[in-house]
């Protein structure tokens, strides 16, 4: 059974179907230039990192609308976003629907705080939520990087537990991740089902950037190569070879996260690039190929100017 399969659109941008038991019937892996600058160059942070993000998103919702010809019938009262805070704002999916459509996107608000119970195993805690945008019979949209699923699926229960208080129908689910393991995204399955309960014609449309990652034991990497998870297009593989050595065999494939910290990434660039920089001190001691070697002295070559500019004054405002 041919598990990836690619599809043509008339867009920037490669599209594969993922066909897999354990994930939604609609689910792909969009490949893209500006994803592929942030996956494969972990010293892109902050401002660079939030440009990149917003063109990500703009090609998720070009996407979207050439796959999709019925959302082209929706007006604004049929749509929101579902803002899961913070990951969610670093997608910038308002910006990216002003840019495109001209027009403004309403939006919900959910606080979920990830929390660490033991190893890699995570809870979450819901404790804001705004539903003053949420629309009846609508289309709803998050974006978000997913690693084990608990935030999005703790999102997902209060959202459904809202439709019901209020007893609103809806209609589709999209999700864009720029970086999501394929464990993780396997809850959407189960959240389809149990939306179907209620509404039997919803329906969730998964998109992931690149890949679908395998999940490290820690239960945050998220890594090009683990055996029985991680779902790559053969260009995505290709890449890796180019940028990070041997796919089956090299050091950094399995070992280097495809994101960090999304959050710090976004919103605290000094601690990912120190997380950076201590991954490549700590990686170089252990790894034996060559390439991988190369690749780490290379990074912290980069991401040191970078982390000492922070520290810089400010410049005279133009």
């Amino acid at each position: 059974m041919e598990v990836v399969h690619k599809i043509g659109l008339p867009i920037s941008a490669n599209i594969y179907s993922v066909n897999h038991p354990e994930l939604p019937k609609n689910t792909h892996i969009i490949c893209m230039l500006p994803s592929q600058k942030i996956i494969y160059n972990p010293v892109i942070c902050g401002k660079e990192l939030r440009k990149l993000s917003l063109e990500c998103s703009k090609l998720f919702l070009r996407t979207t609308w050439g796959m999709m010809p019925s959302l082209r019938k929706l007006s604004m009262r049929e749509l929101s976003e579902i803002v899961v805070l913070r990951g969610s704002l670093g997608y910038q999916f308002d910006v990216a629907f002003e840019q495109l459509f001209k027009r403004h996107l309403p939006r919900c608000f959910v606080g979920a705080r990830r929390f660490r119970i033991s190893g890699g195993e995570f809870g979450a805690n819901i404790f804001y939520t705004n539903f003053d945008a949420l629309p009846d019979d609508g289309v709803i949209f998050t974006g978000d990087t997913i690693a084990t699923g608990v935030s999005l699926s703790h999102t997902l229960d209060v959202v459904r537990s809202e439709l019901r208080r209020r007893d609103y129908n809806v209609r589709k689910l999209f999700v864009f991740s720029i970086a999501g393991s394929f464990k993780g995204c396997t809850r959407l399955l189960e959240w389809e089902d149990r939306f179907r309960e209620w509404w039997p014609n919803f329906r969730i449309y998964l998109f992931a950037s690149e890949a679908l990652f395998g999940l490290a034991d820690n239960g945050t990497d998220l890594l090009f190569r683990r055996e029985g998870e991680a779902i790559l297009p053969d260009e995505t593989k290709a890449r890796v070879n180019k940028f990070y050595g041997d796919y089956e065999t090299g050091f950094l494939p399995g070992n280097i996260c495809a994101i960090f910290d999304w959050g710090d990434r976004n919103f605290k660039p000094e601690r990912h690039l120190g997380d950076v920089l201590k991954f490549t001190k700590e990686s170089a001691r252990v790894a034996k190929d060559k390439k991988a070697k190369d690749v780490l002295k290379r990074i912290a070559l980069e991401a040191r100017p970078e982390l000492k500019k922070i520290g810089q004054r400010l410049p005279n405002p133009v």
